[in-house]
């Protein structure tokens, strides 16, 4: 994604203060309550509109949030905000008991990537928890730019992570706890073959919304296509599959991270 392309997807404020789905309340709740006790000055990383702030405070917390978007942080109602970049975080080393990364990591481009998680070690005293998607497949998420036709994750999101990354995320940081969280009987997922169908065949990229921005030519890609008998095809395959598949599936992971 091209920093214009970043400015104009992070400032939007359409994608900012919308109601969230249970389940992502959920993922909410259950941050909140990984928080260790002995936590006391708290920033979270990547903040966005207050999401996991808002949980926290409900838990008798009362964090720092940062993020680079001053119109997500528009939306948080506190007056501990900072707007700055996570590779750059503007605090001195050991300066708060844990840092919360939540939904951050698989957003972020690899020339930053290992400079936000060194500057995560370096401003936390002792903790860090990570949320980020449950081994997620980034085909679920691609959409195509009507004008130029770039295909691309219109979540953004560039990477996903396994329980063995999630282990050994950081250099001589050791992982405590982790887990899957918010464990769905018919998750939002599907099977290689549909995929293939849907994106080979049927040439269809269904991911849109009012704040997806091709990375290329910054257009808004905000309109469904139409649908062609092949397209339904893969959507009758979908919805069989979501039918017969019954085991539970977590949504995210949720680490919690302890410096020794």
């Amino acid at each position: 994604m091209t920093t214009e392309a970043q400015r104009k997807f992070y400032e939007n404020s359409k994608m900012w203060g919308k109601k969230r789905p249970e389940t992502v309340l959920e993922r909410a709740r259950l941050t909140a309550k990984a928080v260790p006790s002995d936590a006391h000055r708290v920033l979270e990383v990547g903040s966005g509109d207050g999401l996991i702030i808002k949980a926290l405070r409900k838990a008798g917390h009362d964090p720092v949030a940062l993020d680079i978007s001053q119109s997500a942080l528009k939306h948080i109602q506190s007056s501990k905000l900072v707007q700055a970049t996570g590779n750059q975080l503007p605090f001195p080393s050991n300066s708060f008991d844990l840092v919360l990364a939540c939904e951050l990591l698989e957003h972020l481009p690899v020339s930053i990537y290992q400079d936000v998680l060194d500057e995560i070690a370096r401003v936390t005293k002792r903790y860090i928890i990570i949320t980020v998607p449950y081994q997620e497949k980034l085909e679920w998420n691609y959409a195509r730019c009507p004008v130029c036709g770039c295909i691309f994750n219109g979540a953004y999101h560039v990477r996903s992570f396994g329980e063995r990354d999630m282990k050994f995320l950081f250099r001589k940081i050791e992982c405590i706890n982790l887990k899957g969280i918010v464990k769905l009987p018919h998750p939002d997922r599907t099977i290689s073959l549909e995929l293939f169908i849907r994106h080979r065949l049927a040439r269809e990229y269904l991911y849109t919304g009012p704040s997806i921005t091709c990375p290329v030519c910054l257009s808004t890609v905000d309109k469904r296509p139409r649908r062609n008998w092949i397209g339904w095809i893969a959507s009758g395959m979908r919805n069989f599959y979501r039918m017969i598949y019954r085991k539970k599936i977590p949504l995210w992971y949720l680490a919690v991270y302890e410096k020794q």
